[in-house]
């Protein structure tokens, strides 16, 4: 056996790691193992969705199984307690591991700074628990207040606090300001009597976002729905009752969700290695730490570039240093050269609730509103498929806009979006639509289509009548000319789309092919606006109505499986269940 590498933490930075050395040493002879103290990812950066009712908790998981598929690292699912640096060993409560290389992708923890109380009576927001207790306490709120009768006992009940203005703090106010609404109708609660407050310590939230438009806008958007940001106060003392600010200013309250810091995980910080007064493992541009056999990624490690700035607590941050730390265990193995992280971060994004954003987007600049929104869901989608393939991302829209635990937060459209029905009603649509083709395929058969010429300027079955001049030109130029290959072409497709739906075969790609004939057909005068039928049903049947009485049940998880096989070890293989 080759040497032994142990992954500590299933987190983007961890499984990623795991992967890129599967990948760099593809032909080598190694043990990787990745050791998570939970039996699933949990994407920490979208937890204020959960803790704010947007998405059900399962939104937040991805698969360490599923991530780590046709890979060879061994996932192991305990919690370590103890490093010993000398003799290259870790332990847990009820076991030891060996290992030659050690990359450490821990994470970190919330900070409290020494505030007075603020441990013992803040919620924080920092695992998939943190979030599910904070959803339960806010409807507990609600549902006290709506019975108490004491004035102030009331206000504090319906008094909520966010402490931290950065991206957690923000996108957190953000569910909550939306949530809020919908608890107030829920429970019979004037919205007059909720108070938002978003504290934050510096003179402006979102510290880190340089573009001071999008910043006024976030500022903008809060006092509009009835969120106060307080700047400049800083937290001094927290009791189950209420805050108190530098300024000397109490504000009673139940609720005090806190994002105002993150440390090192303190495990991380004892192990005997160098660290930042952050409790981070300090690493150098190679993300070795003070011993040459382990590395530190992402939370887990201080990491300043050539620039001074240090690595950020961001996804995009965790991913490179991954890359970089699994490249350098190759290198030195291997004894190759090895390769500085050279961070290249693309922007910042945050949420403001489930409709607004902004996004600071290198190449692009700054957004907001619905764009940044999209960019933003767009990212998220980039790093599930880079993590866990193109099901991950299937998944994520299913979470975040079908199966959705309060529709009552959507839009009217996104309402009606998100109703679900079943697939056995669109596979007799995808039936009837592929029947459609292979009858018009088989009359152009009939017609001669394969032997005669039909598509002409002075034919019948194809009158250049109200055509636009650009596809009439088209048509003139390269249809004409060369009418029996393309007339062959037309009728087989007719045929191969309607046979791929009936079969329930690619159908997503059949849809796609019948709007694209259809709407060839209209723009060569060749069909009616009647015929629009034929698109509306393609598009209808585009949301999987293969998967019902048709062969893509089968066949899409199988092609799935074979593909991510072939990305990951660089050889097709088809017997992968």
């Amino acid at each position: 056996m080759g040497a032994k590498i142990i992954v500590l933490g299933g987190g983007f930075g961890g499984a990623t790691a795991a992967q890129k050395l599967d990948k760099y040493l593809l032909n080598d002879d190694i043990d990787i193992t990745l050791i998570e103290k939970n039996d699933s990812q949990t994407y920490l950066t979208e937890l204020h969705e959960v803790a704010g009712n947007r998405i059900k908790p399962e939104g937040v998981k991805v698969s360490l199984k599923e991530a780590l598929e046709f890979t060879r690292v061994k996932i192991v699912q305990d919690e370590i307690n103890k490093v010993d640096i000398e003799n290259k060993k870790i332990y847990s409560k009820t076991a030891e591991y060996d290992y030659d290389y050690l990359v450490i992708a821990c994470g970190s923890e919330p900070a409290y700074f020494g505030i007075p109380g603020m441990k013992e009576h803040a919620f924080t927001l920092w695992s998939l628990k943190d979030a599910e207790i904070i959803n339960k306490h806010i409807r507990d709120m609600f549902k006290k207040a709506q019975y108490e009768n004491n004035r102030e006992k009331r206000a504090k009940m319906l008094t909520f606090i966010v402490g931290g203005g950065g991206f957690t703090g923000v996108e957190m106010m953000g569910e909550l300001m939306e949530w809020v609404n919908r608890l107030c109708k829920e429970y019979k609660i004037s919205r007059d009597e909720v108070k938002l407050t978003l504290v934050e310590a510096l003179p402006k939230i979102l510290p880190t976002v340089r573009r001071e438009h999008l910043v006024q806008k976030v500022v903008n958007f809060f006092n509009k729905n009835g969120v106060e940001v307080k700047t400049n106060s800083m937290i001094t003392s927290v009791t189950p009752d209420g805050i108190t600010l530098k300024s000397g200013e109490e504000i009673p309250t139940k609720t005090l969700i806190w994002t105002g810091g993150i440390q090192g995980n303190s495990f991380v910080a004892n192990i005997g290695l160098t660290t930042d007064k952050k409790g981070r493992i300090v690493v150098n541009k190679y993300m070795e730490s003070s011993n040459p056999y382990i590395y530190a990624i992402g939370d887990s490690a201080s990491y300043v570039g050539e620039d001074g700035k240090p690595m950020p607590a961001l996804v995009e941050s965790a991913l490179q240093s991954a890359d970089a730390a699994a490249y350098n265990i190759c290198a030195s193995i291997k004894g190759l050269p090895k390769k500085e992280l050279k961070l290249n971060l693309h922007g910042n994004m945050v949420s403001v609730g489930r409709k607004f954003a902004i996004a600071e987007l290198s190449g692009i600049g700054g957004l907001s509103g619905y764009p940044a929104t999209f960019m933003k869901h767009i990212v998220n989608m980039h790093y599930l498929f880079g993590l866990s393939g193109l099901g991950m991302c299937a998944q994520y829209i299913r979470d975040q806009f079908i199966d959705v635990p309060d529709k009552g937060k959507l839009s009217v459209i996104e309402n009606h979006v998100a109703v679900t029905t079943n697939m056995f009603w669109l596979s007799l649509m995808r039936v009837f639509l592929g029947l459609m083709w292979i009858i018009s395929g088989i009359q152009h058969i009939q017609e001669g289509w394969l032997s005669s010429v039909k598509l002409s300027a002075g034919a019948s079955a194809a009158p250049m009548q109200n055509v636009p001049a650009w596809y009439g030109w088209f048509m003139e130029k390269f249809i004409f000319p060369h009418a029996i290959f393309f007339q062959s072409v037309i009728t087989l497709s007719e045929i191969g789309i309607g046979l791929l739906l009936v079969a329930g075969l690619f159908t997503f790609i059949a849809a796609l092919g019948t709007i694209f004939l259809h709407i060839n057909f209209y723009l060569s005068g060749m069909a009616t606006f009647n015929n629009w039928w034929y698109v509306i049903t393609a598009i209808a049947i585009m949301g999987g109505a293969g998967r019902a009485f048709g062969l893509d049940y089968y066949v899409m998880p199988w092609l799935s499986k074979v593909l991510k096989h072939w990305v990951r070890r660089k050889k097709l293989k088809l017997n992968v269940f």
